[in-house]
């Protein structure tokens, strides 16, 4: 009875559609991640302090990522393990308001980052997944989260800029959690194909013994390192060093967000005509300047302008989805978008954290800018220029 019901609800919708409405209602999430870094400001941390939270919180979300990639790669429904951990995370996170101590912050918060980490790169296997299978582009899918991101942000940073509105936002969190939860009961569901009854079940392990992808993995590494010194800590830099005010940084977000929708919606063709190797070259190049502007910027005009230009990470992440996806045979989806995921994170927030938060504290945050934009600019210069010899037609690992 519960199957023909659950069928019949699938029916409502179409399967490319559900996809499309799941992830406008999925990147609404991070909306409410923005103020986070305001509100341990807010309620006395340090910089320094800030940054040993979020990099412990990553340090041991290392540990449970790829335990949870493989563990997806093996299940009979993706879906149902990603309703699970968007569960939790609704109700942890308005759980961190109630006590200020660092401690007790560090120690919820830290939980709540280990199921909260693993979702978008679930989300996005899902989504490339259901794209390769079905030969719908992926660039809609996505921007679709681009869409849902800019409308929802507009809200929050109303919620955020009204009297004690940050604290609010920890609820919005919860109230989006469980939409989401209730929108994948109408996403198809999505099954792991790393297990014992295809066949040959093969350890997420052999994924070391790729090359392409372990080279595209370093890459995405010592990148997110580089510009986790200037993302890190952007928000503080807009509201409490150049003057910004708290709704004014969400209407930025926001705004960047609709400029996104354009790009998102030719990723796929933008990708075809120029290649991986060429199309992460010159996207880099962009973001070593953007940084390079970021420490000039005397105003918030000139900052706003710049992360405008936001469009160009996300164009970066869909690169590396789309390439990784493709270097790796079916029952490697999973595991391969969560060890990268999980790597380039957990490695940018650690440095970017530990060492950015005593940098931004010893120096103040300005520098950080000048020298993500010099790491950036050697980095994009070696790799797409001398290591990356992996092209499009590249066969699929298959273990």
């Amino acid at each position: 009875m519960s199957d023909r019901t659950d069928e019949n609800r699938k029916k409502m919708i179409s399967p490319y559609a559900s996809f499309l409405l799941f992830n406008f209602v999925f990147f609404m999430l991070d909306t409410t991640a923005s103020y986070f870094q305001i509100y341990l400001s807010d309620i006395g941390l340090t910089k320094t302090m800030i940054g040993t939270v979020t990099g412990t919180a990553s340090l041991v979300a290392l540990v449970f990522q790829p335990i949870f990639g493989a563990a997806a790669d093996a299940s009979k429904s993706k879906t149902h393990i990603l309703q699970l951990l968007l569960l939790i995370t609704g109700v942890l996170y308005p759980v961190l308001l109630l006590n200020n101590s660092m401690f007790y912050i560090l120690i919820v918060y830290t939980v709540f980052v280990v199921f909260r980490r693993f979702q978008p790169s679930l989300n996005t296997a899902m989504s490339v997944e259901y794209s390769e299978i079905s030969g719908k582009p992926y660039g809609p899918i996505r921007m679709m989260g681009a869409v849902g991101y800019a409308l929802m942000m507009m809200l929050i940073s109303r919620i955020a800029g009204s009297e004690n509105g940050i604290p609010k936002t920890f609820y919005m969190f919860s109230i989006i959690a469980a939409l989401n939860v209730l929108i994948l009961f109408f996403v198809p569901r999505m099954e792991g194909h790393n297990t014992k009854a295809s066949g040959n079940k093969v350890s997420p392990v052999a994924l070391i013994r790729c090359r392409p992808v372990m080279t595209l993995i370093l890459f995405q590494i010592l990148l997110s390192i580089s510009n986790g010194f200037g993302n890190s800590y952007f928000s503080l830099y807009f509201t409490q060093d150049i003057g910004g005010s708290n709704t004014l940084y969400g209407t930025m977000l926001s705004v960047s967000a609709f400029i996104e929708i354009p790009f998102l919606f030719l990723a796929d063709r933008l990708i075809r005509k120029l290649g991986t190797r060429r199309m992460l070259m010159v996207l880099g190049m962009i973001t070593a300047c953007r940084w390079f502007v970021c420490f000039i910027a005397r105003d918030t005009t000139t900052l706003f302008i710049v992360r405008c230009f936001n469009f160009i990470g996300i164009l970066e992440g869909v690169t590396y989805s789309l390439s990784l996806s493709k270097l790796v045979a079916p029952r490697f989806k999973t595991s391969v978008q969560t060890l990268s995921a999980t790597i380039q994170n957990v490695a940018s927030i650690l440095l970017s954290s530990y060492l950015g938060g005593f940098l931004a504290d010893l120096v103040g945050i300005r520098p950080l800018y000048l020298v993500s934009g010099i790491l950036v600019s050697v980095i994009v210069f070696v790799f797409c220029g001398f290591i990356l010899k992996f092209d499009d037609s590249t066969p699929a690992f298959d273990g």
